[in-house]
């Protein structure tokens, strides 16, 4: 640990930081002009998330009774397509406490935890990844986005390794239909879609870039979460009742609807199934007063989901990075 600052305690995370730490996260928001303001329910949610053990897995850095700094892991139990365990870091220093050393402690923690968790939950298991954000790309005559922590992960050994769109669709702009699709219902989810919607997210992102498994613990979080827009959401079922294609909404910036994940079974790819949910999300965003639609997607997508976003009158604003390194 670090003598910079004797004043500073080290301590594990726990729910009754939730409002400091939502402050927190405001004030980084607010320094680095990311654009991502937090809500304490949010917060919350987060810290309660099933399998993030708070007293292992988090450190904070308080000064004076104040949060400065925060990190936590969360190490996937299952693998990716590649068959490598995903460590997640996550973490951050208030603006004012920066270049002090307090980042790359925090880093450190975390690399060490996530190391030592991966190797309980995946004993004998070689290939492991520390996956962290490097933030925004620097948009011409624009600072901030959280890409200042690029040069400090570079000097830890990790590099760029995939980036993905922001795209926005602004609302009700032209209108849409949804494409017929055969016998096909496009309708919004109800909680008796939930296990169904599950398990064709699985089968859909099987073949995506780091994706693994998803439990039924944690699809339940997301998909009761209170920012979650069940009406806005939509699933392609088929006669028997299986979900071929979905949407995951959610309001995360008031008036703005973030397309949280939108995928397709490999088995009903190329039937128009992705172009009918979405239209079918939009149309209903529209109805419901949204400004806009938001939603992430991988820059190098084997779908070609970028050209259905273009198609279906999405833009492109922002890109950001994912910075790995394997776990040594």
């Amino acid at each position: 640990m670090t003598s910079l600052d004797i004043t500073t305690t080290r301590s594990p995370l726990s729910l009754d930081d939730a409002p400091a730490l939502t402050a927190l996260l405001n004030r980084i928001d607010r320094a680095d002009e990311r654009g991502e303001p937090a809500e304490e329910p949010s917060i919350r949610e987060w810290l309660t998330m099933p399998g993030l053990d708070l007293e292992r897995d988090s450190l904070a850095l308080r000064s004076g009774g104040d949060l400065i700094g925060f990190a936590a892991v969360d190490v996937h139990p299952s693998v990716d397509r590649d068959g490598r365990v995903r460590c997640q870091l996550m973490g951050g220093v208030d603006p004012a406490q920066r270049r002090q050393g307090l980042g790359g402690e925090l880093l450190t923690w975390s690399q060490e935890r996530a190391a030592a968790l991966a190797a309980e939950r995946h004993p004998g298991l070689e290939q492991a990844v520390f996956r962290i954000s490097g933030g925004r790309d620097p948009r011409p005559g624009r600072s901030g986005g959280g890409a200042d922590i690029r040069p400090l992960l570079e000097r830890r050994g990790y590099t760029r390794a995939r980036s993905w769109l922001t795209m926005v669709r602004h609302l009700p702009d032209i209108a849409l239909t949804t494409p017929p699709v055969g016998d096909v219902q496009v309708v919004a989810p109800t909680d008796a879609e939930r296990e169904a919607t599950r398990l064709a997210h699985i089968a859909a992102f099987a073949d995506h870039w780091g994706s693994a498994p998803v439990s039924a613990e944690r699809w339940g979080r997301w998909w009761d979460s209170h920012t979650a827009r069940r009406d806005q959401a939509t699933v392609a079922l088929d006669a028997e009742g299986t979900v071929l294609a979905y949407v995951i909404t959610s309001e995360d910036t008031p008036g703005v609807l973030h397309i949280a994940l939108v995928g397709t079974r490999p088995e009903a790819r190329g039937r128009g199934l992705a172009r009918a949910v979405i239209a079918r999300t939009l149309a209903s965003a529209a109805e419901a007063g949204y400004a806009r639609a938001e939603l992430e997607v991988d820059a190098e997508s084997l779908t070609g989901a970028t050209r259905l976003y273009d198609a279906l009158g999405f833009s492109q604003e922002d890109v950001h990075a994912t910075y790995e390194r394997s776990v040594l």
